[in-house]
């Protein structure tokens, strides 16, 4: 009995671990990791827990069983990262990734234990980014885990970048490896953010991560055209486009290409002025922009439905820039688009919903004072 549930369980445990696989076409999280789940007892726990999480959380019922297997799972993980780390192993790296999918449930109380851990592993396995097969795909997965923590949670990006320079992508041309591309653009701008908390970005550096997306941007394949677009419009309560895209990593790679537009908005030097109403009107500027491209990042997830993965990059954005939408329309759908969320994925939304309405009422009241 107990083996029949947890086949059924590391079946189950696809529906989240397929999350991983947008930009590898190998789908290494959702085909090779449980039948290493099958032979690795570390890695098989870890798995449950996810399982047992997501489960519970779109049945509405108490989590006690994905603790469990959690506990279960840290009492093989600890003792494992306690060795010398010339015996890591990829088993070690899935385990701390799954482990930091597990806790990326709980959005609302993410203390990141396995951030720090897959993050010290990723960096002494400095191969794993630049190799094929699994090992590589999880080393994907945990950066573009890294750029979550980075936007939601302001931590540093700490991960070693020229180890995924050299990866394979760079030397392919299909959808996951473009994805793959301005995913590391991406990574490069919040870390040349995060470098210099007290200092301006000197311009040299930003202007050579701006082209470098830009030049993506330019090089991008002509299928990753949108084959529909319709304008937004706010008088029929249509606050975003459509944009249908042909290919699941097109999705995925145009959201971190405006997320990336974000951030170099955030970081330009050239917009340091000298005077107050300068200052005053170059931030105003800037956050009409940011949330022109928040806009788009929603409606790709919105036109795109059956690309889930997608739900995440717009609901981080929103919750780390969503004061910056004004029109009460856009409000309302960016309400509807979090509900949506949580109803699909099972991602708890309602506290980020909670605090956007506290910060749109602040800044309303700031307007009108």
């Amino acid at each position: 009995m107990g083996e029949f549930l947890s086949l059924w369980f590391i079946q189950y445990s696809r529906i989240s671990l397929a999350q991983a696989d947008i930009c590898d076409p190998q789908a290494h999280f959702s085909t090779v990791v449980p039948r290493r789940a099958l032979q690795v007892p570390m890695v098989l726990k870890a798995v449950l827990a996810l399982a047992a999480r997501h489960d519970a959380i779109m049945a509405g019922q108490s989590d006690w069983e994905a603790s469990s297997y959690h506990g279960q799972c840290l009492e093989r993980l600890i003792p494992a990262l306690d060795r010398p780390e010339q015996s890591y192993d990829e088993n070690l790296l899935i385990t701390v990734v799954i482990l930091r999918i597990y806790e990326e449930l709980e959005n609302n109380t993410d203390q990141k234990f396995h951030l720090l851990g897959s993050n010290r592993l990723i960096n002494l396995m400095a191969r794993s980014a630049s190799t094929r097969g699994l090992a590589e795909a999880v080393s994907w997965q945990f950066l573009r885990q890294a750029i979550y923590a980075s936007i939601v949670q302001y931590q540093p990006l700490q991960l070693e970048l020229r180890n995924y320079g050299r990866s394979c992508m760079f030397r392919r041309a299909d959808d996951a490896a473009v994805a793959n591309m301005i995913i590391f653009h991406c990574a490069r701008i919040i870390q040349l953010c995060r470098d210099l908390p007290e200092q301006s970005v000197s311009e040299p550096a930003w202007r050579q991560v701006a082209n470098s997306v830009e030049d993506w941007h330019h090089a991008k394949p002509g299928t990753w055209q949108p084959i529909r677009y319709q304008a937004p419009s706010l008088d029929e309560d249509r606050p975003f486009p459509e944009i249908w895209m042909m290919a699941a990593p097109a999705v995925v790679g145009m959201q971190y290409y405006h997320t990336a537009c974000i951030f170099l908005t955030l970081s330009d030097p050239r917009s340091e002025t000298s005077t107050d109403y300068e200052q005053a009107r170059d931030r105003r500027r800037a956050e009409r922009t940011i949330a022109r491209h928040i806009k788009t990042v929603i409606a790709l997830s919105l036109s795109n439905e059956s690309v889930q993965n997608a739900y995440f990059m717009a609901s981080h954005l929103l919750h780390r820039f969503g004061y910056c939408l004004r029109d009460p329309v856009e409000r309302r759908g960016a309400h509807r688009f979090l509900s949506r969320v949580e109803k699909t994925l099972g991602w708890r939304t309602a506290w980020m919903q909670r605090e956007l309405e506290q910060q749109w009422s602040e800044m309303d009241a700031f307007n009108h004072s």
